[in-house]
């Protein structure tokens, strides 16, 4: 007979994940709309570890390939790697090299000091959609969101 008291050691921790979202959809946009005008919004929630911070950065390279605008919503991440860090600060660097700029908006006190730690001033950090965006998010190109795994860590 089992002992129900004591957890089952063989019995798997759940895996924490987070999810992306990019708004709008990549694709071609409206010939009248210009490069450094066009606004994408990639939204992430969950922990950040570092394979789901290159994951957001690959996913930041395609929207800028159609958006000068991007604006990054870590609204509902609790946790972020630090190691990733650089990758954030190297895509904001390319963007403005083109004329283009990446916000990063975020509430969470313990996520905003190591965005700063990490990144220092190199990042642009925002505590609402609209403020980074010029409330153009709204009124920009809207698309379908679309939402991917982008990483997993580890349970408690």
């Amino acid at each position: 007979m089992a002992d129900k008291s004591r957890p089952n050691a063989t019995a798997e921790k759940p895996m924490r994940t987070a999810v992306l979202a990019l708004k709008p959809a990549p694709g071609p946009r409206s010939t009248t709309e210009r490069w450094q005008d066009a606004v994408a919004q990639v939204t992430v929630k969950g922990d950040l570890d570092r394979d789901a911070l290159w994951a957001i950065d690959f996913t930041l390279a395609r929207a800028s390939a159609e958006a000068g605008r991007i604006v990054l919503d870590l609204l509902e991440v609790t946790h972020l790697d630090y190691a990733g860090v650089g990758d954030l600060v190297a895509r904001r660097r390319e963007l403005n090299a083109r004329g283009g700029e990446l916000s990063i908006v975020v509430r969470n006190p313990y996520v905003t000091n190591i965005l700063r730690a990490a990144g220092g001033a190199d990042l642009l950090i925002v505590r609402s959609v609209a403020e980074a965006s010029g409330q153009t998010v709204a009124a920009g190109r809207r698309g379908t969101v679309h939402a991917l795994p982008v990483g997993r860590k580890k349970g408690p």
